[in-house]
C-alpha cells in the first residue's frame, strides 16, 4: 500500500518505503539493541522466507510501510507502519527510531503523523502493541493519548524469545449520538450554518430562520417525505443528519445529507459515525432499499465520509457551474 504523498512534520517526513531502504530498515530492526523489543529477529535467526519478506516489503499489499527523513535532506532517522483493520475502521501501528536518533522526540513526532493522516482517512482508532519493559515506547503512546487496553504478549521470530506486552488503543474521533430534531435545534442549525464557510459546500433552500422553522414543522407533519436528527458528540449539540424524497418504491429510496457545523469537530470521523447511525435506523424505519447522495467533486471531506459508508460513486456531472458527484447506497446490506 503507498500513501504517495509524504506526510510532513515540523523536523521529519514520512514518505513511501523503497528498496533503498533496505539496508537502514534492516539495520535497525535487526540490530540486537536498536531491535530488542520488536518482534523481528536479530541478523542470525534471519530465514529464506523472513529475507524474502524484507526484499519485497515495498510491494505489500498488508500495510504502509513507511520512512521517516530529516525535513529538507533525505537522511533516514526511523520507520513507521500502519496496517488497516479488515473492517476499515481503524488502523494498527508500528515505529521503529535509530538508535543513534534516540531521546530527540522523532519517534513521537512520527506516530502523531501516522495519527493524524489516520484520522483524515476517517479512521476511528488505532492500537499499538509495546512491551512491558519498554518503558520509552510506552511513555511514547501514552504521551501521544494511548491508553493500555488488555495485556497481551509477542515473541521474537524463531528465536524463542517471549516479552509480555500490553495493547494500547487510542480513538480517533469523539462519541457520537443521534437525537430528536426539535424547533429550538432548528433554529440553532440554521444560525451556525448561516456563514461562508459551510453554505459554499452545503447549499441551503431556507434564507430566514422563519423559513428553516417553516421547513422543519412540514417535516413533522405525517406523511412527510423527510426525516432528520440531530448530532451529538460529548454532550454537545454539534449538527444534522437527514434524508428526503422518501420512497420506498423508488430508486434511490431517498437522499441523504449531512453536516457538522461545529468546525473543531471535523476532521474527526463525527460525520461518519453519525452517517452510519442514520442509514441503520432509516432503512428499518422506512423499508428504504437505496440511498442517494450528492456532493460537490472538490469536497473530499464528504466523499471520504460516503465511501467510508460504502456508498458509490455512479455519475460526476456539472451543475450550475459546479463538478458535483451522485452516489448511491444499497441498503439492503446494512439490514443484512
Amino acid at each position: 500500500m503507498k500513501l504517495d504523498t509524504a506526510l510532513t512534520g515540523p523536523r521529519l517526513y514520512l514518505r513511501d518505503y523503497r528498496p533503498d531502504d533496505l539496508d537502514f530498515s534492516a539495520g535497525m530492526w535487526l540490530d540486537g539493541e536498536n531491535g530488542r523489543y520488536l518482534s523481528d529477529p536479530d541478523w542470525e535467526h534471519v530465514d529464506a522466507p523472513f529475507q524474502k519478506a524484507l526484499n519485497t516489503l515495498q510491494d505489500s499489499g498488508a500495510g504502509y510501510y513507511l520512512t521517516a527523513c530529516l525535513s529538507g535532506t533525505e537522511e533516514r532517522v526511523g520507520t513507521c507502519c500502519l496496517f488497516p483493520d479488515k473492517s476499515g475502521e481503524g488502523y494498527d501501528i508500528g515505529y521503529c527510531v535509530h538508535k543513534s536518533r534516540w531521546g530527540l522526540g522523532f519517534g513521537r513526532e512520527m506516530v502523531e503523523l501516522a495519527i493524524g493522516w489516520a484520522r483524515a482517512q476517517g479512521g476511528e482508532w488505532l492500537t499499538a502493541e509495546a512491551a512491558d519493559e519498554n518503558r520509552p515506547s510506552r511513555a511514547l503512546l501514552e504521551q501521544c493519548g494511548f491508553v493500555p487496553e488488555r495485556a497481551s504478549e509477542f515473541e521474537k521470530y524463531h528465536m524463542g524469545v517471549r516479552y509480555p506486552s500490553h495493547i494500547y488503543r487510542l480513538a480517533l474521533s469523539p462519541p457520537v449520538v443521534l437525537g430528536e430534531r426539535t424547533a429550538e435545534t432548528a433554529a440553532i442549525y440554521f444560525e451556525k450554518t448561516n456563514h461562508e464557510a459551510i453554505r459554499n459546500f452545503l447549499p441551503m433552500k431556507a434564507r430566514t430562520v422563519e423559513e428553516a422553522l417553516a421547513d422543519f414543522r412540514a417535516s413533522q407533519l405525517p406523511g412527510a417525505a423527510s426525516f432528520g436528527r440531530t448530532i451529538w458528540s460529548e454532550g454537545r449539540y454539534v449538527g444534522d443528519v437527514w434524508c428526503y424524497g422518501i420512497d420506498p418504491s423508488g430508486t434511490p429510496s431517498a437522499m441523504v445529507s449531512y453536516c457538522i457545523f461545529e468546525q473543531s469537530l471535523w476532521g474527526q470521523g463525527v460525520a461518519s459515525k453519525a452517517l452510519k447511525l442514520f442509514l441503520l435506523e432509516i432503512a428499518w424505519k422506512y423499508d428504504l432499499k437505496t440511498v442517494g447522495a450528492f456532493t460537490f467533486s472538490d469536497n473530499l471531506p464528504s466523499i471520504r465520509v460516503l465511501e467510508k459508508n460504502g456508498f458509490r460513486l455512479m455519475e460526476e456531472f456539472t451543475e450550475d457551474g459546479a463538478l458535483s458527484r451522485y452516489y448511491q447506497l444499497d441498503l439492503e446490506q446494512k439490514k443484512g
